[in-house]
């Protein structure tokens, strides 16, 4: 689950809705099949109608998004998540491990996604993706479901950069190889009794490699805009956390997934 808050960077502290996750955790079984589900897909911001500039816009920073996720997996930095790479086709993302796994990485802007959104978070892992909801209404805009969700923008408004996009994705990309959180039914009860028993989520143990993937992309995009002499403050500072455990996330290499 990703949590409201600059997650990707770590400059501001995530919330933790204890009250609300409760309640979150509570509706889970009544809204689960909430109806509304719109795929978000380069074919779909391709295709006419909705506001064109701007989806052409938020397609340009998708794809930036992966070419930074991809830069990242290539590089020292990336711990948890096994080798491997992004693709982006029209139907969406897909991960590929060194070793010949696929994992499908959708984008589903749904009703689900709209109560997690309501909530204090900005997105929520799935068997095949993550879930996102639906941003504050803006009268003066013509309603676009491709755009006007919590992937591309924050539940305010305001644009995310492709920075933000890749962080979300590595996040729940973890989820999803590592079936850790709401990734099938029967993980999903295990993931909200948990959350009910703590109410808590943002120290969910679900939440541990997910959380690791998301420090590693942090120390790569701080170093990858420093100058050398403060990259090796932040490949000092990386050393430095890995050499011991923490109670909250779970740095790798672990085997893959079969």
């Amino acid at each position: 689950m990703e949590f409201v808050g600059d997650e990707g960077n770590r400059k501001a502290v995530a919330r933790e809705p204890r009250a609300r996750f409760t309640a979150l955790a509570a509706l889970f079984l009544l809204a689960a099949p909430a109806c509304r589900s719109l795929e978000i897909t380069p074919a779909a911001l391709r295709a006419p109608g909705g506001r064109t500039g701007e989806r052409a816009a938020a397609l340009a920073r998708w794809e930036e998004a992966l070419a930074l996720i991809n830069e990242f997996l290539a590089s020292d930095y990336r711990r948890t998540l096994p080798p491997g790479r992004f693709e982006l086709t029209p139907d969406g993302m897909r991960f590929r491990s060194a070793a010949g796994r696929s994992w499908p990485i959708g984008v589903h802007s749904t009703g689900w996604g709209d109560l997690v959104v309501a909530t204090g978070f900005r997105a929520q892992e799935a068997r095949d993706g993550f879930c996102v909801g639906a941003i504050e209404r803006n009268p003066e805009e013509t309603l676009d479901g491709q755009l006007d969700q919590t992937f591309f923008r924050a539940r305010d408004g305001e644009w995310q950069d492709s920075f933000s996009l890749a962080e979300v994705t590595l996040h729940e990309t973890t989820h999803v190889v590592y079936r850790a959180g709401t990734i099938g039914p029967w993980n999903t009860i295990g993931y909200y009794a948990v959350a009910v028993a703590t109410l808590s989520a943002a120290n969910h143990p679900a939440e541990d490699r997910p959380h690791a993937t998301s420090e590693e992309f942090a120390w790569f995009a701080a170093a990858r805009s420093s100058e050398p002499e403060y990259r090796r403050v932040i490949e000092g500072v990386r050393d430095e956390h890995l050499a011991v455990a923490h109670e909250h996330c779970a740095h790798g290499p672990f085997p893959e997934p079969r």
